[in-house]
């Protein structure tokens, strides 16, 4: 084989996917556990994720760029991630810098759910999209809007942290500040907390839709549970919609796949008069997990 390639890479705080892409499709990928990295000396970390990319290269082939999408705060023009609460282990040093000299190719970084849009605008279900919203439910909440194919940025250039936003009032504190964070209430974590507090002889992760579905019908309490979390989602979800006006929103995220039960209450919260109607056209996520990484390819061309 002969050619360049590019490599993305999707940091997140369980896993560090990282992906070999040409101009046919993926030719390579691999997931990493990222706490392999916590136990490798700050000044040979990079040096160890580039390893693995080297490692994924065809033979004949050479690396053209690499792009990384990491869970933020990051700070795209440094290319520093500033995450002390769940991705320490990448956190304030230049990772991007280390990895271009390490390389020798350019390497572009940016927050992780800006590299998932990314992918689904590029190759699944965002495509042809004007404005498209994309919220991941995982351990926290990311959200990212693409207008144009371009992603929305602050005033100085960098990735709003839009997961982390007031919903109610709640009087638990995120480790954002603050007080009935968006985050806290929404995320993958919440719902499986609290299920497993209503079930706590089953392992959350190990049951899909079907199991809860049939939860659901024998126990109120867990269908409660679900109505509870997709009103939660709802009412930062009815936020982003009215302010951002998407056409199409996609779900994502290990929460996502329990769509069809908690559906009821996040259309609850997103019910509003004819004269104040939102989109709500709302899919779900078509490359999964992947989604991170394909996209990661893409950033350094948007750079």
């Amino acid at each position: 084989m002969t050619g360049r390639v590019k490599a993305g890479i999707d940091i997140g705080g369980t896993g560090t996917r990282i992906i070999i892409q040409d101009s046919a499709g993926t030719l390579n990928s691999k997931t990493v556990a990222t706490a392999e990295f916590a136990g490798i000396s700050k000044e040979r970390r990079s040096d160890a994720l580039a390893d693995h990319v080297l490692s994924l290269i065809p033979q004949g082939m050479t690396l053209a760029s690499l792009g990384i999408g990491a869970s933020g705060p990051v700070d795209t023009t440094s290319g520093v991630i500033y995450n002390k609460d769940t991705l320490e282990c990448f956190s304030f040093f230049p990772l991007a810098d280390e990895l271009n000299k390490k390389l020798g190719v350019k390497v572009a970084i940016d927050n992780d759910a800006v590299a998932a849009v990314l992918g689904e605008y590029y190759f699944g279900a965002g495509k042809n999209s004007k404005r498209l919203l994309m919220v991941t439910l995982g351990t926290g909440i990311g959200v990212a809007l693409l207008d144009k194919g371009k992603p929305f940025r602050t005033s100085g250039g960098q990735h709003p942290e839009a997961g982390h936003i007031p919903i109610s009032g709640n009087a638990l504190t995120c480790y954002c500040g603050l007080k009935g964070c968006w985050e806290t209430l929404a995320s993958r974590t919440w719902l499986q907390q609290n299920l497993e507090s209503l079930l706590p002889t089953i392992a959350f992760e190990k049951h899909d839709v079907h199991f809860y579905e049939r939860a659901a019908q024998e126990k109120e309490e867990v269908a409660k549970v679900f109505h509870r979390y997709g009103n939660y989602l709802g009412r930062g979800l009815v936020t982003l919609l009215t302010l951002y006006g998407p056409d199409i929103t996609i779900l994502s995220g290990s929460a996502a796949h329990y769509y069809p039960l908690f559906k009821p209450g996040l259309e609850e919260a997103l019910t509003r008069s004819d004269a104040y109607a939102i989109n709500k056209w709302i899919v779900p996520s078509q490359l999964g997990d992947v989604a991170g990484a394909l996209g990661a390819t893409v950033i350094p061309e948007l750079t």
